[in-house]
């Protein structure tokens, strides 16, 4: 049997564990993320959508990898990026899938897009984790080079 003191410290680590799981969903809005899995299905049925890395250059070029086709426009550069690059603002009307590792920086990045008029922003949840983790194709560094496509 726990004590009083023994279960409000119970309580207050299932409180703190809960709104942690709960930031990225509450920084993006609630309904941003799509599952690996739909990303796939519209990668598949060549569904316009941008896939957007907001991942570091090592993170994007290293194991794990990134998603075949995706733009690597990292967190801390992205309102530069949105601002110079005229094919991500040509696509505000397109679906904008936000990657990262797991997904927390891709909701930030996904209240960015949203400041930038961008209609359709959401998160690939659980990043490249779940990505990684469904057993869909990767890119790296390694792999680019030997196809060519310097990614």
């Amino acid at each position: 049997m726990l004590s009083g003191y023994e279960y409000v410290i119970v309580v207050a680590v299932f409180l703190i564990y809960g709104a942690i799981r709960l930031l990225p969903r509450l920084i993006a809005g609630f309904g941003a993320f799509v599952s690996a899995p739909q990303v796939k299905h519209e990668m598949d049925r060549d569904q316009p959508l941008v896939l957007l890395d907001v991942r570091s250059p090592h993170e994007f070029a290293a194991q794990p990898g990134h998603i075949p086709g995706a733009i690597n426009a990292p967190l801390a550069q992205l309102k530069d990026r949105l601002a110079d690059d005229e094919f991500l603002r040509d696509r505000r009307d397109q679906a904008v899938i936000t990657i990262c590792q797991t997904d927390s920086r891709a909701a930030f990045a996904v209240r960015i897009l949203r400041r930038f008029g961008f209609t359709q922003p959401r998160i690939l949840s659980g990043g490249m984790n779940a990505w990684e983790q469904e057993g869909y194709p990767v890119v790296t560094a390694a792999k680019s080079a030997t196809a060519g496509d310097g990614a």
